[in-house]
This record gives structure tokens, sequence and C-alpha cells, in this order.
């Protein structure tokens, strides 16, 4: 048995120095084909340390079917690669019934997804398990064959 999606969040972002279209562009990538008009992200203006404008971006997914397929998306999206660290990291990236993923923001905007660590695309999906084992086999099924 596996575990279904029961929503997302999404969270990005952008420094003084970035084209908040472009970031935009970025978060959008995440979303399947004819999401981006069902995902509304919200933008907060924010100061930095050294009172340097930050802007975070977010989006909620509520919705269980848009959520799964943002799930499917994204994780048919990664390379073999991302998918295999992916699985064998899993229990770093679980908290309850929740898998937290960083994705490339660069290589998003560039049409790819790829996992990352600096300056990510924060990706928190729930699930209606918080069994490692059940989320595993979720992630299997959305990898496709």
């Amino acid at each position: 048995m596996s575990a279904s999606v029961t929503g997302m969040e999404i969270e990005l972002i952008a420094h003084a120095t970035e084209d908040l279209d472009k970031v935009l562009q970025a978060a959008k990538a995440v979303l399947p084909p004819g999401a981006e008009v069902k995902v509304r992200f919200k933008v907060k203006n924010f100061k930095g340390h050294h009172g340097n404008p930050i802007r975070l971006i977010r989006a909620r997914i509520r919705d269980r079917e848009l959520a799964q397929a943002v799930f499917e998306h994204i994780i048919s999206g990664l390379p073999e690669e991302d998918r295999l660290k992916l699985l064998a990291g899993l229990r770093r990236r679980m908290s309850g019934g929740s898998l937290y993923l960083r994705l490339d923001k660069q290589q998003a905007f560039l049409g790819r997804l790829r996992l990352c660590a600096s300056d990510p695309i924060w990706i928190k999906i729930s699930f209606s398990s918080s069994k490692a084992e059940e989320i595993r086999e979720a992630i299997r099924r959305a990898a496709g064959p």
C-alpha cells in the first residue's frame, strides 16, 4: 500500500538581484501543464539582515487531486539519479506525514527539475500516512515504469 498526497506547500525566495517574473516562472515549472492557472502564488516583501529587499513566494495546494498531480509531475520529472538519492535518504527528508524536497531554482527556470541544497524551491508534501514505506511506494508509483 502507498500513501496518498493530501496537500502541498511551495516556497521560494526572490532576492533583490533576481527578476521576480523569472523567479515566479521557476516556481511554476514545478507544476504540471495547465496547473499554473489553478495555483496562486502569493508574494510577501521582507527586509534582509542588511536591509536588502527579499520577497517570499508561497503557494498552498489543498486540493488533493491537484496536489497528487503536482507530486507526480515533480517525481517523474526528476532524473533517475535524484530519485534514487531521494529514496536512499527518505527518512532524513520526512517529518511526520510530510516529505520535504529542495529543488534547484535555476534549473527549474530552465525547465529541468533537480534536487539541490542552496537557494532552493522548498516543497512540503503532506501525505495520508507517516509510514516511510508507504511514502516510498508513492514515490515509486509516481516515478512511473
